[in-house]
């Protein structure tokens, strides 16, 4: 918890910083688990998107049908897999995102706006999602990089590349679902095989930026907790 600006300190009180982090949590653990199973995503992902191009590349006649049969079932398998995987990284993100925001306080940030509930809870208000999360997170690196003086502090260039990224990827996911759904005729199988390699591309790299933005937080929030410890 922050000191307020008009309290003084006694003599033989420790820094400001140091009394600020001193409830700060190590993230270690959930950082860990998140990063696996973003990896494990990564993965998955490579595979639907090679597996998706054997089918595409079936319908110029390069595969035979006995093969093409065995591509759809693989691909139905990773979906389902991927499916949880994705279930597994929403919670574990939220959870991380949450323990960031309070990490962050716990160095010393003052006035942050987003609480660490909100800084989760924004991912569930339609229409406020497209926006409110990204600028949680840019409060989160800032406050991060410099609790001090947060509000003067850039935001990490991956940040909106991570936000675009992640929203584009739950828009073509979604074209991508409703376009097998009712997918008939052979030229809308096609495009819809299309479209889920390319939702597979996608989310691969948003999965990456996602992994390149939690590791750079929680390198930041650990050197800054341990130059408060030497303090």
């Amino acid at each position: 918890m922050s000191i307020p600006h008009g309290d003084v300190l006694p003599a033989d009180a420790a820094p400001a910083d140091a009394v600020a982090s001193s409830g700060f949590r190590d993230p270690g653990t959930l950082t860990r688990l998140l990063k696996l199973f973003l990896y494990l995503s990564i993965a998955l992902g490579a595979l639907s998107f090679v597996s998706a191009l054997l089918v595409l590349s079936f319908s110029i006649g390069m595969l035979a049908l006995s093969e093409i049969a065995g591509n759809e079932l693989g691909q139905q398998i990773i979906a389902g897999l991927r499916g949880v995987i994705s279930l597994v990284i929403f919670v574990l993100f939220c959870m991380w995102t949450y323990r960031a925001n309070y990490n962050a306080r716990q160095l010393g940030a003052p006035d942050m706006q987003f609480s660490p509930g909100w800084s989760v809870g924004w991912y569930f208000i339609p229409i406020a999602n497209f926006w409110k999360p990204y600028q949680a997170m840019r409060e989160i690196w800032q406050a991060s990089a410099n609790p001090a003086h947060w509000q003067q502090q850039p935001r990490g260039s991956i940040l909106p590349v991570w936000w675009t990224l992640l929203l584009l990827s739950n828009v073509i996911s979604a074209a991508a679902l409703r376009l097998s759904l009712k997918a008939q005729t052979e030229p809308d199988i096609l495009l819809a095989w299309i479209v889920s390699a390319a939702n597979d591309a996608v989310g691969i790299l948003s999965d990456t930026t996602a992994l390149v933005l939690v590791m750079q937080i929680f390198r930041i929030q650990m050197a800054r907790r341990a130059a408060d410890a030497f303090a």
